[in-house]
């Protein structure tokens, strides 16, 4: 498909316990004008020229993450001026023959023995940057728009509206996640989409949800959210957590991706009702098996004393968002008594929790996995 690129034709990565003699759900990321599938997906696979791992963003990481049973497939399209950015995908029935040989052929090695797009249960389509028009262009030449099931847009909506409004109206197990920078460039597409969509939605559909974007995605068809990241960093930011929200099967036997690693300092003084202590998540901060850092604070509590917990963070020193995302757990030893990510809003965590029995209990503070994302956070106890 991309013959003349420096990089894989397609990129695809199988997580670990993966089913392949289950129906198929893949998700297919593409890739925006200047990059490569392989540098969205890398940070850890292999780079066939070279052997040795990739430097890329780590949308491997971030797609494991979520604990899906899905293929991550990222295509590499022509960005030559003059060409055709979708190669032979623009050919009659490009998508459905390109993706026809890619199961039959080059992955039955992987999924033990050929495939059809018959074992194909649903597809997410997920654009970063100029990747949202090339989706739009295959929803419009294709009959596969049947299988999509999601549509997931990553500062990628430039025009193309009445494409997706039309996708989108095709079915009621249909899902549409944009998000955007709230740029000039964005801005005007994603309102006119809105618009378009609203009338037929009504409460199926959220606008600039306060809360989880996880939870948003689960509970509406369409999610609009403008956000404060950077426009390249946005979609490896967000994608575990929208994967998430989608009705996606999930890995049975998952490890818990936030059991540390290594052994974090010892937790000081207990907090204070109504005192906030400041911390940072740096690289010499103790690590999660899944590479992020985390800190540990300390609560004492009378036996069914409740308390709420607030997490925010500040600015961040990472090339994704640029306020830390930070995520809490409330431990009781090694037991979790209560979780979250993004309920206090703006990438922060709240819970409510009621000790079970007098005693100390571990509020533990970790970054949004191990990608570059440091810096400083805010931890407020309250009755």
């Amino acid at each position: 498909m991309a013959d003349f690129a420096p990089s894989p034709d397609v990129v695809v990565h199988c997580p670990p316990g993966f089913d392949p003699d289950a129906p198929l759900h893949l998700v297919m990321v593409f890739h925006g004008m200047g990059h490569s599938a392989l540098k969205w997906a890398g940070g850890g696979l292999i780079d066939p020229r070279t052997g040795a791992p990739a430097q890329g963003w780590g949308g491997e990481q971030r797609h494991d993450l979520a604990g899906t049973r899905t293929l991550l497939i990222a295509p590499q399209f022509d960005d030559r001026p003059g060409h055709a950015r979708l190669g032979r995908l623009r050919e009659p029935d490009g998508f459905r023959r390109f993706l026809t040989e890619l199961l039959g052929e080059a992955l039955a090695p992987r999924l033990h023995g050929p495939h059809t797009l018959a074992d194909v249960a649903s597809i997410t389509l997920v654009g970063s940057s100029a990747g949202g028009p090339t989706i739009a262009e295959l929803l419009d030449r294709d009959d596969l728009d049947r299988r999509v099931r999601s549509v997931v847009l990553f500062d990628s909506i430039y025009a193309s509206e009445s494409s997706f409004a039309r996708w989108l109206r095709g079915g009621d197990e249909r899902r549409l996640v944009c998000i955007h920078e709230g740029r000039a460039f964005t801005a005007p597409h994603a309102a006119r989409l809105l618009g378009m969509v609203r009338p037929a939605l009504g409460d199926a559909l959220v606008t600039e949800p306060a809360a989880s974007m996880t939870e948003a995605v689960r509970s509406h068809r369409a999610v609009f959210a403008t956000v404060d990241c950077e426009h390249i960093g946005m979609g490896p930011a967000y994608l575990d957590k929208v994967l998430l929200g989608l009705d996606l099967p999930r890995r049975e036997g998952d490890p818990d991706p936030k059991v540390p690693e290594t052994p974090a300092a010892p937790a000081g003084a207990p907090l204070s009702w109504g005192a906030a202590v400041r911390g940072s998540l740096d690289a010499a901060d103790a690590r999660m098996r899944d590479g992020s850092a985390y800190d540990d604070h300390a609560v004492e509590l009378a036996a069914g004393e409740s308390a709420t917990v607030t997490l925010r963070g500040g600015a961040a020193s990472g090339v994704l968002c640029r306020r830390l995302d930070v995520q809490l757990r409330v431990l009781d030893g090694e037991a979790t008594l209560a979780e979250d990510d993004d309920s206090a809003g703006e990438l922060g965590s709240r819970v409510r929790f009621t000790a079970p029995h007098a005693g100390r209990y571990t509020l533990r503070v970790t970054s949004h996995g191990p990608w570059l994302n440091l810096g400083e956070y805010s931890l407020r106890l309250d009755r």
